[in-house]
């Protein structure tokens, strides 16, 4: 056997080695991210966080308004006295995700008083970031993330690298099925598999260039 095709046989095996450990960590995060998103449950805390979503004209999309309502309910039974809502705006979109949130909230009968919108973020990370200050200017702690179940792992993770205690919630009715749902899940599965190797700050820095 000539030398070139024995190096050559070597790195073949090495590529099929490292893509076979690719794929089950991948595979892993996966079942981790799933069964997060079926065994979440909220549990009394300071404060709801909630993750933002699309908005449109300041209407809150279908997704967005799914995690409002769950929001809504925890706070009525009590889980928490005060709903933290993250998101910011698109560039010249006159409004953010956080506004559109907390305008359907009042119209939905949640007191001003117990709703503080943070319009700041263009992704998970910089929105945990920002709403993070604002929990620990007022003494909070203890949490309730609410978003999708395929987004409540990485959401979570996020929030208690900073030194909070957080549970999770569920949108139950979100509008999100079939093949966009599993495209979701997988999404989330390369972004927490990812960020566990390069850390969350060095993806959003890479994705926004600042």
């Amino acid at each position: 056997m000539c030398l070139p095709f024995l190096i050559f046989k070597i790195i073949r095996h090495l590529a099929m080695l490292i893509v076979a450990v690719i794929v089950i960590y991948l595979g892993f995060t996966f079942v981790q991210v799933y069964k997060e998103s079926i065994t979440a449950k909220p549990i009394r805390s300071q404060a709801i966080v909630v993750m933002g979503a699309a908005e449109y004209n300041g209407v809150p999309s279908g997704d967005f308004a799914a995690r409002l309502n769950e929001a809504r309910l925890l706070f009525q039974e009590k889980y928490a006295p005060l709903i933290f809502l993250t998101g910011g705006s698109a560039p010249g979109d006159k409004y953010s995700e956080a506004g559109a949130g907390s305008t359907y909230l009042e119209k939905m009968g949640v007191p001003s008083s117990a709703i503080v919108a943070n319009p700041v973020g263009r992704d998970t990370w910089e929105s945990i970031v920002s709403v993070s200050a604002l929990l620990s200017t007022r003494g909070i702690h203890r949490v309730i993330v609410v978003s999708d179940g395929f987004h409540l792992l990485r959401s979570t993770q996020m929030i208690d690298s900073l030194g909070f205690a957080s549970s999770a919630a569920e949108s139950v009715n979100s509008p999100v099925h079939g093949l966009q749902l599993l495209l979701d899940y997988g999404r989330e599965s390369v972004a927490v598999a990812s960020s566990r190797i390069v850390g969350y700050k060095f993806l959003s820095v890479l994705r926004h260039g600042s």
